[in-house]
């Protein structure tokens, strides 16, 4: 099969549902990124402690806010799906891998800083817990591809 836009609806579901995902996950992920950098309150909307989640030192590696790494994963994901979608012939190859590989990554790193938003902070932020179960759906959308059928 050439390149194009081939295979069946229940074999590109999965990849429709990654690139679509991208969309919640990176515009949160650009409001908190923006919240940083601008040292701008983040609207919590009464719910949570987003404040102090997002100014903590665990909001920071190397000086990269936490959630433009989320910014970055929802983009990269998204391209992975889309490429998938597209059936460009080397995605068929290495879309998958690389989308399961880098869902099981995000997952366990959201794991990590869900610890320590209930653990360590003692203080849940919204927009965090809404990135984690994103994550959380692209490891499943991740895992559901790779299970899905389509390989030429």
């Amino acid at each position: 099969m050439s390149a194009g836009t081939a295979g069946t609806l229940s074999d590109r579901l999965p990849w429709i549902g990654l690139a679509l995902l991208g969309l919640p996950g990176g515009a949160v992920a650009a409001y908190l990124t923006y919240a940083h950098w601008a040292d701008r309150p983040t609207v919590c909307g009464g719910i949570g402690e987003c404040e102090l989640v997002q100014t903590s030192e665990y909001s920071e590696i190397a000086g990269v806010p936490v959630a433009f790494l989320g910014l970055l994963y929802f983009l990269a994901i998204s391209l992975l799906a889309l490429a998938r979608i597209r059936r460009i012939p080397a995605a068929l190859e290495w879309a998958q891998p690389a989308a399961l590989s880098m869902s099981l990554a995000g997952t366990a790193f959201i794991a990590y800083l869900t610890y320590v938003e209930l653990f360590v902070l003692d203080a849940i932020c919204v927009w965090c817990v809404s990135l984690a179960a994103l994550t959380v759906a692209s490891l499943g959308l991740a895992v559901w591809g790779s299970f899905s059928g389509g390989e030429e």
